[in-house]
């Protein structure tokens, strides 16, 4: 199975991401959702509602590690949801990034790899203040597990694509040289057999003598022709 954490997302995934992101910004009726993705130790953007009052543009890079305080690195952090109904009442928040940008009121869940981990998260960004409350929430925790189902099936395609890259590379016509039997890679270094498989499948060798080769080596050794009488 690939590194699940080293997947390359597919442009059409992105775009349903942005959509997603769309869509809860129009039903929450705030200014701005993002789907945000752990990449290292920053968060990059890689999904963002498209209105005119959005904190970040699609792609951003933030900066978690001494950024100040940042309301989805908390959920990163804590791997659960957060609600800030009005950052200006908690002593904590009313410093943070996103209230000094304006946003005083934020709700984020986490989405995590199918293997549990951390991938990102989901967020909604408000100006006023918010409770979040009704299906908002819900409707947010549906999302980031159909983004969990979206990375599933990204893996086991890129999976698919690595084993069907190992047999087409093994099709075809392969030069092998008619007195030692070595091959000539596309590169035309020549090579033992085992060395050209073993670097273009999962096939591992050990090495023994048949019958013939046996004969030809030691038929003539006393010691050999003795060891079965």
């Amino acid at each position: 199975m690939p590194d699940t954490h080293k997947l390359r997302i597919p442009a059409i995934a992105l775009m349903k991401w942005r959509n997603i992101a769309d869509l809860l910004a129009e039903v929450a009726a705030v200014p701005a959702a993002t789907i945000n993705m752990l990449e290292e130790e920053d968060m990059r953007v890689i999904g963002v509602s498209q209105g005119p009052d959005r904190p970040f543009e699609q792609d951003t890079l933030i900066k978690l590690k001494g950024g100040g305080k940042i309301y989805f690195a908390a959920v990163i952090q804590a791997r659960e949801k957060l609600i800030v109904p009005d950052a200006r009442q908690s002593d904590f928040w009313k410093t943070s990034d996103g209230a000094k940008a304006g946003y005083i009121a934020y709700a984020g869940v986490p989405v995590f790899y199918p293997d549990g981990d951390i991938f990102g998260s989901i967020c909604l960004f408000d100006r006023k203040a918010n409770t979040f409350e009704g299906p908002v929430l819900r409707l947010m925790e549906e999302f980031s597990e159909i983004i969990t189902g979206h990375l599933s099936l990204i893996a086991k395609n890129t999976q698919l694509e690595d084993t069907l890259k190992e047999v087409r590379t093994l099709q075809g016509l392969i030069p092998i040289c008619a007195n030692c039997k070595k091959i000539r890679d596309d590169k035309g270094f020549w090579q033992k057999v085992e060395v050209y498989l073993e670097a273009r499948s999962n096939a591992r060798f050990t090495h023994g003598l048949c019958e013939e080769c046996i004969q030809k080596l030691y038929g003539k050794e006393k010691w050999f022709r003795e060891k079965d009488k």
